[in-house]
This record gives structure tokens, C-alpha cells and sequence, in this order.
């Protein structure tokens, strides 16, 4: 019943269109554009658009790419989306090295600090952890299934980041909250841990973000549909 009733409430309303995402490059090697199901990159060294080919053996997005991501080094790229694939890219040949398959629509993606890991959320609020190879070398065996790590008891994701120094993941919701949760070292074996909630928003939070000074002091930053931006001190 609550399936169905997610499935509905994606066909209608806000959730019938997806809107246009934007990433750079964290280097500023190139930017990263989802338009629906199509995902575009324009080189800003060479000044054109790139080439994109895929080795996983998996299929194109074939519906709307709800969320997309650099690695912290710029060094790998995932989209994901309405179709249920999370695709992993490497942004020096744009290749995409590996394609997940996920039982529910995928609404965040992340990767790591060390590049070894991509979490994603689905539809019903699960984070599930899949692990990429060391920098995202070389071919991953097609038995490295997804591992499910924690979940926020069936509200939407709607963001997903690493804190700077890897340590933490953030993840927003649609019931008007932040979980910042401790990141294991090995976190297939390890549990993660609630490190804190931060509230404060009075409608579903939208988008969140790290920020550091150069201080050394790191920020959360966050938006959501009551028109309001909070900060939070890490």
C-alpha cells in the first residue's frame, strides 16, 4: 500500500516533472548538466561539450536523473534517478565505469571523500552503500551488490553530502529534518552512527551543503520549502 501510494503521488503534481540539476567540477575541469533522462558535460578547458560512453554494460538513463555528483577529488561522477540506476562515471575518459540497479527510485547520490564508496537514497528513505574500487579503477565485478546502512523510516530523501573531512553524512528529508550520521572507516561491516539531528525548518528541507573557512570552521547549510535558510555548526 505505501508503494502504491509513492508511485501515486510521483505521477501528479510536483513530482510529474524533474527539475534541471547542475554540478562543477570541485577543480573546475568541466560541468555537469541533467535535463530529464539526459545528462550533458561541457569541457571548460576545451570550450566543448563531451563525449560520454559507457563500459558497465548497463543501460542509459531512461527517466528523469533526480540527483548528480562529484567526487570530492573531481575524480569520479554518479547520476541517478526515476529509472532506478545509479551510474558511475570517471571524469578523466567520461566513461561510466559501473551501472547499480536499485529496487525503489534513487532521489540522492553521494561518494565518498576516498572515492571508495557511493551511497545512495531511495524512494522510501533507505541509504544504501555500494563500493566503487580503489579512485574507480578498473571494471567492478558485477557481483558487488548495494548494502543497505540506515534509512529515515520511510520519508523521501531529498539531499544527501559528506562533511569535508569524510568523517560525516548529512541526509535531508522530507519531514523537516538533517541526520548527520558518523561514516565508518569500513562501513560495509561498521555501524553508522547518529551523530545529530538538526532541526529547524518548518517544511520539507530541499537542499543542504557543506561549507569550511579557512579558519579551519566548517558549516551545514540548508533550504527548504518555508523559504528559509539555516546554518549549523559542525
Amino acid at each position: 500500500m505505501e508503494d502504491a501510494a509513492v508511485e501515486e503521488a510521483e505521477v501528479s503534481g510536483a513530482g510529474e516533472f524533474a527539475p534541471a540539476l547542475v554540478a562543477a567540477h570541485p577543480l573546475g575541469h568541466s560541468v555537469a548538466v541533467a535535463v530529464g533522462p539526459e545528462l550533458r558535460v561541457f569541457d571548460l578547458n576545451g570550450g566543448c561539450a563531451v563525449s560520454l560512453s559507457d563500459d558497465s554494460g548497463g543501460c542509459s538513463h531512461s527517466d528523469a536523473i533526480r540527483a548528480i555528483s562529484f567526487s570530492a577529488d573531481g575524480a569520479l561522477f554518479a547520476s541517478a534517478g526515476d529509472d532506478k540506476l545509479v551510474k558511475i562515471w570517471k571524469t578523466d575518459s567520461w566513461r561510466c565505469i559501473q551501472t547499480i540497479t536499485s529496487e525503489k527510485r534513487v532521489s540522492a547520490v553521494a561518494i565518498s571523500k576516498d572515492g571508495l564508496y557511493v551511497t545512495f537514497a531511495d524512494k522510501f528513505g533507505v541509504i544504501w552503500l555500494v563500493t566503487v574500487g580503489e579512485h574507480g579503477e578498473g571494471q567492478v565485478s558485477s557481483d558487488n551488490k548495494p548494502v543497505s546502512i540506515y534509512g529515515h523510516y520511510c520519508s523521501i530523501i531529498t539531499s544527501m553530502k559528506f562533511s569535508p573531512d569524510g568523517r560525516f553524512i548529512a541526509t535531508a528529508d522530507r519531514d523537516f529534518k538533517i541526520r548527520v550520521t558518523s561514516f565508518p572507516k569500513d562501513p560495509v561491516k561498521g555501524a553508522p552512527q547518529i551523530q545529530s539531528f538538526c532541526l529547524g525548518h518548518t517544511e520539507f528541507v530541499s537542499s543542504i551543503a557543506f561549507t569550511s573557512l579557512s579558519g579551519g570552521s566548517s558549516f551545514l547549510l540548508s533550504g527548504g520549502g518555508d523559504s528559509t535558510v539555516c546554518t549549523y555548526s559542525v
